[in-house]
């Protein structure tokens, strides 16, 4: 017997027969095994049965800024409300020389709306 996360769940895929194994989910993460061979087959049943299959295409933009990351998550945080529907990334660099301090990916299916953004942080 086995004690699993809280809110979590095992994922049984449709295809699976009874020695198939059930998946562990936790969140928007999948437990996987350490052995390559179980490791593949589990990613392969994954991307068959537990992911959203969507063809709708996505939109990115990246932005390098040469301000740290502390600097401008104010007016980033308003710019990730104003734009709730899209996807946003923040990833600092922490190197001492680094021109590139801070990138910012904005992520979504309208690509106005991620030209927008993208604009409005520019701005910044």
């Amino acid at each position: 017997m086995a004690v699993l996360p809280e809110n979590s769940q095992l994922r049984i895929p449709s295809n699976g027969g009874p020695e198939t194994w059930p998946i562990l989910q936790c969140g928007r993460v999948f437990v996987l095994p350490g052995v390559p061979q179980f490791f593949e087959e589990k990613l392969g049943i994954i991307c068959e049965n537990f992911l959203n299959k969507s063809k709708e295409k996505k939109y990115l933009r990246k932005i390098h800024l040469s301000a740290d990351e502390v600097d401008i998550v104010h007016f980033l945080d308003q710019v990730v409300a104003q734009f709730s529907e899209l996807d946003f990334g923040s990833y600092p660099f922490f190197e001492e020389d680094a021109v590139v301090k801070t990138v910012i990916t904005v992520e979504g299916s309208s690509e106005d709306s991620v030209k927008t953004a993208a604009a409005e942080l520019v701005r910044m």
